[in-house]
């Protein structure tokens, strides 16, 4: 059978650089390589074949070959040694040693260099010699350079100049020599085929060699390979190679056997790493312990936070995590531990109710453990296949409630009085600082929504734990349930100790092995190029000016103008970004902040599809910001409209003449007082605000009309500051569907017409930084050095007086803000 019918036949292989096996007497060949080429080569051997390659490695890799040339009894070693550094800095090391071959016996070393990405890199490497037999040999030194282009998944260029400076004299000359390969993958990453023409200095091109390479893993842990080499010239000797690897996650071992006319050569290569490669099945697949609170509670830590490096968005994070873990082939079950839902309500925990159900649509199993859990944390619970209680949980079942704190006894107490101009008797947020209890208005808002959200919670988990009806009440009742009752009631499945975790998960998987450092998409990435991506945009905490910032404490985050417009800037201008998301989780702010992001989310949707996604709230500035959006998703219990203006000033004369202050002005202008904080206003000043406040609020509610396509009557209707759940915005015309983030994402990509099978990339841009983070740049270049340097720590804030200073602080934040507000009339807190 002739060797090119016989490649065809192979369903699954791998070529090396065969031209090797023909070169026996050129001491810069080094040691053969199983089947591979400069333009597929991905591991530490790169610095022999192309050393531009080294910055595809990923963290750090150890390859030792050993080579046996039966025809000339020639036997090879070789060590290489790399790693990628900072996503784009590629070192590599080698050492090889080579007997026989019908030359003298030397030693060839390296040190090789790269710059750049999957995209494009470039490369250069060293060798020098060393033989204690040919003095030629030991004084020879030689340079190659490489470049590495891949562009697009199915497309890999590679360009390679070896012996650039062709030192030596003689028969111990080493000749340049030019390379020039193409690699394709036609069906994915499972198949890659390259060829490659190399010809050195001097040689016609029909003196050339022409290489074939086929890479294949037939499945998971086990790939084949084969490698062939001819001239171009008739009489020139053909070279055959083919191979097979075995991957566990972190060892590989490949076997290769050719050779060239009668001689044969084998090659043994066993491959070091620390990124784990897709390896051989092992059981039923993977269980993945999940801890919710842990995933949601914030990493950036004091030190971290003041020297201007912040983690990502938790919540964020975690739903990035669940979307990977969804599609992990690998997952087959997940253990969710709940013991509360740091910094998250209701649109949030529907959110992460509608990510369980994924896991388990996709085929994972999905069981529940609950330490601590409210009403919000059980209804995420209800959605997994069980649901399993510790014996001494703590199971605050007791049904919703909805509290408001009104801030007007302590202004009394402290002399402090308040100016208030605003539109509609909704736009209530003054409320808060001048009343001690509620107004009719903000009752009425607050009933209904609440209304909404035990609505929805008590269908939902009826509905998954088919309970009868009248079955959670029994739970209210008891105020605190325990784990019997719970059972007794059928709001668990049992109880169970923590030393029966393990049989319980063995049950759920049979077969399943559990992996306590589970991270989804852990393995080598072989893809070619980069991912498209959707681009997260957050805003994320009070609006305001400038940049995007977190206290260290966590008692407020504030989504700053600057950096979200710069973030959405970016993302309409990456080409790789296929589509924008916003998400939203703010209850509003300054006007003219939420203005600039309004008019940044058109610009952006002109280039690319823009989809706002609701988390918890995203009411009056966060509506503003989102209702530019080509849609707009929410939950249910997503907190929304709330459409509306105030001007909200202190007068602290009252406090300060207790003090024993006093302050007079002298003024040169009508209306000297209308923006300073001691004394009330006149009714000329109040006059003034008030039109102010008036033209602020045509200005929102036009907006408002344009872009949802509403009469702009209608708007003004539902507006004047009132508060809806998202399901009646929904009603309203004010978003158009439900869903959380993911439901976003999903939406986004359909809307850039990515087909379903191309894998994307979630990307955040615009994340919060420090205090100093502006020392850096954005986000702050120092905090990032030292991301290394200072692990995570929480907030050493208890979760309650967190809350507590989030809900008073974001009050007096909205108070002494200058100029107009749009923003939530009061802090609900619905448990």
């Amino acid at each position: 059978m002739r060797p090119a019918l016989l490649l065809s036949l192979l369903p699954s292989l791998a070529l090396a650089q065969t031209s090797e096996l023909v070169r026996p007497n050129d001491p810069s060949r080094g040691i053969t390589l199983p089947p591979t080429s400069p333009a597929l080569v991905d591991e530490a051997t790169a610095l022999s074949l192309n050393p531009a390659a080294l910055s595809t490695l990923g963290s750090g890799q150890l390859v030792y070959v050993h080579e046996r040339d039966v025809a000339r009894d020639g036997l090879g070693d070789g060590l290489f040694v790399g790693s990628t550094f900072f996503g784009s800095l590629g070192l590599g090391a080698s050492v090889e040693w080579l007997r026989g071959r019908e030359m003298a016996s030397y030693r060839r070393s390296g040190l090789g260099l790269s710059l750049g990405a999957e995209p494009l890199s470039l490369g250069v490497g060293y060798h020098w010699y060393a033989s204690g037999e040919n003095s030629r040999v030991d004084a020879l030194s030689s340079w190659d350079l490489g470049l590495s282009a891949r562009p697009w998944r199915p497309l890999s260029l590679s360009f390679v100049v070896r012996n650039v400076d062709a030192p030596g004299t003689g028969p111990a000359k080493l000749p340049r020599e030019w390379d020039l390969g193409v690699g394709v993958r036609p069906f994915g990453e499972r198949y890659s085929l390259a060829a490659d023409y190399r010809v050195a200095s001097g040689q016609s091109l029909n003196q050339g060699r022409l290489g074939y390479t086929l890479q294949a893993q037939l499945f998971r842990g086990v790939g084949l390979s084969a490698g062939l080499s001819h001239g171009l010239r008739s009489g020139e000797e053909l070279a055959l190679q083919f191979g097979v690897t075995l991957d566990a996650a972190h060892l590989g071992l490949t076997y290769a056997g050719g050779g060239y006319g009668e001689g044969l050569d084998h090659v043994l290569a066993v491959r070091l790493s620390r990124e784990k490669y897709a390896s051989l099945p092992t059981g039923g697949g993977k269980v993945a312990l999940l801890d919710l609170d842990d995933r949601l509670a914030s990493s950036s830590g004091v030190v971290r936070s003041v020297l201007g490096w912040s983690a990502p968005d938790p919540y964020l994070r975690l739903m990035r995590f669940l979307d990977e873990a969804t599609r992990d082939p690998q997952l087959a079950g997940v253990v969710l531990k709940i013991e509360g839902l740091r910094g998250s309500g209701w649109g949030k925990a529907e959110e992460l109710r509608q990510a369980v159900l994924r896991l388990r649509a996709s085929g994972k199993r999905v069981l529940a453990v609950l330490l601590s859990v409210d009403d919000a944390g059980y209804m995420v619970a209800s959605a997994a296949d069980e649901i399993w209680a510790l014996p001494a949980a703590n199971l605050r079942i007791n049904g919703l409630s909805a509290t408001v704190t009104h801030l007007g006894g302590t202004m009394e107490k402290l002399g402090v009085s308040w100016d208030v101009a605003r539109v509609g008797e909704f736009k209530n947020a003054p409320e808060q600082l001048t009343r001690k209890d509620m107004s009719e208005a903000q009752r009425e808002t607050v009933n209904a929504y609440l209304d909404t959200e035990v609505r929805h919670y008590e269908r939902t988990v009826a509905a998954a734990r088919k309970l009868p009806p009248g079955r959670l009440q029994q739970a209210y009742a008891s105020g605190l349930v325990t784990a019997r009752q719970a059972k007794e009631l059928g709001l668990v499945d049992g109880v169970l100790v923590p030393e029966e975790l393990d049989r319980k998960a063995a049950e759920l998987v049979p077969g399943g092995r559990f992996d306590p450092d589970y991270a989804p998409r852990d393995e080598r990435d072989r893809r070619w190029g980069s991912r498209r991506r959707i681009a997260i945009v957050p805003v994320i905490g009070a609006i305001a000016g400038g940049k995007s910032r977190e206290d260290p404490l966590g008692a407020s985050r504030i989504a700053g103008a600057e950096t979200v417009v710069r973030a959405l800037q970016r993302a309409q201008e990456d080409p790789g970004v296929a589509a924008i998301v916003v998400r939203v989780d703010s209850g509003g702010g300054d006007v003219l902040a939420s203005d600039l992001m309004y008019r940044a989310v058109l610009e952006a949707k002109k280039h690319k599809p823009v989809v706002a996604s609701m988390g918890d709230v995203a009411a009056s500035g966060g509506y503003y910001a989102s209702m530019g959006a080509d849609e707009i998703l929410a939950s249910p219990t997503t907190l929304t409209g709330s459409i509306g203006v105030f001007f909200l000033k202190p007068a602290l004369g009252g406090l300060g003449e207790r003090l024993g202050v006093h302050q007079e002005t002298v003024t040169r202008a009508p209306l000297p007082g209308l923006l300073q904080g001691w004394r009330p206003w006149t009714p000329e000043e109040q006059h003034a605000a008030q039109a102010w406040v008036d033209s602020a609020y045509d200005d929102f509610i036009s907006n408002v009309a344009e872009s949802r396509h509403l009469q702009k009557a209608a708007v003004d209707a539902m507006a004047r500051g009132r508060v809806w759940s998202g399901e009646d915005a929904k009603a309203r015309g004010l978003v158009d569907r439900f869903g959380g983030l993911l439901d976003a994402v999903a939406v986004a990509r359909e809307r850039a017409g990515v087909p379903a099978a191309e894998e994307l990339d979630l990307q955040l841009l615009g994340e919060a930084g420090g205090l100093f983070s502006s020392l850096g740049g954005e986000p702050g270049v120092l905090g990032q050095a030292l991301n290394d340097v200072l692990p995570p720590q929480p907030s050493p804030v208890p979760p309650l007086l967190q809350d507590f200073l989030q809900e008073v602080g974001g009050a007096a934040g909205t108070a002494l803000a200058p100029g107009v507000q749009a923003a939530l009339p009061y802090s609900v807190v619905v448990q």
